[in-house]
């Protein structure tokens, strides 16, 4: 079992949106893996999402979609999530690995992406990553991540009011330094750093640190 933060064994109420009953098994054996405890809801549709999201009694802390299902795409149900529970970490397990399908749902509002050739053991830490407020993405789609989409739009960090720490620390976290490691190559607090990640979250208009980083490279400040 791997090591983690006691919070992470409260029991949490996780909603698996994926249609394969063998991968279903899969991320079971990883949610095992790492010892998390809880309610899994398991959703082979996304029409079973949604009539999940319209009951009042519905809670989550955690949402595990694939992209690929039968009767609508992963996207809008990644985006009936977010509407629903604005802050809950939103992974993507899926075989899709396009740029298109990566960015489209990260700007949806998922907070990773891993590729369902992963091991159990690889999904299960990112698991344990997207709870413990990381963006854990896959490998070898890091070069994807980061690629500009579209055309450049001139703005610059003036243009954006981030002050130098501001962007020092948007800088440290597009390098993929954790917000404890941003702190010591800083040399300032932790406390600082979030400080500082809550002011570009608001400045750069975005909710996630996949989201602030992919703007920012949109931008031309990283």
């Amino acid at each position: 079992m791997m090591n983690s933060s006691n919070s992470l064994f409260v029991a949490r109420n996780v909603v698996l949106v994926e249609d394969n009953p063998a991968f279903r098994l899969l991320i079971g054996e990883a949610i095992r893996h790492i010892g998390l405890k809880g309610q899994i809801m398991e959703c082979a549709t996304g029409t079973a999402v949604m009539d999940l999201l319209e009951q009042p009694q519905t809670r989550l802390d955690l949402a595990l979609v694939d992209l690929g299902l039968p009767d609508m795409g992963g996207i809008e149900v990644i985006q009936a999530i977010r509407r629903r529970f604005s802050e809950i970490p939103i992974l993507v397990i899926s075989v899709l690995s396009s740029e298109r399908s990566v960015l489209t749902a990260i700007r949806a509002g998922a907070s990773g992406y891993i590729l369902k050739g992963e091991s159990a053991q690889a999904i299960g830490q990112a698991i344990l990553e997207v709870l413990q407020g990381n963006y854990p993405i896959s490998p070898s789609l890091a070069r994807t991540l980061f690629k500009l989409a579209g055309a450049p739009t001139g703005k610059s960090a003036i243009s954006f009011s981030l002050s130098p720490r501001e962007l020092e620390t948007l800088q440290s976290i597009a390098r993929g330094n954790s917000y404890e490691q941003t702190a010591v190559v800083m040399g300032i607090g932790v406390s600082t750093v979030q400080s500082n990640i809550r002011n570009l979250y608001r400045k750069l208009e975005v909710r996630s640190q996949v989201q602030a980083v992919t703007k920012a490279r949109d931008a031309g400040l990283i």
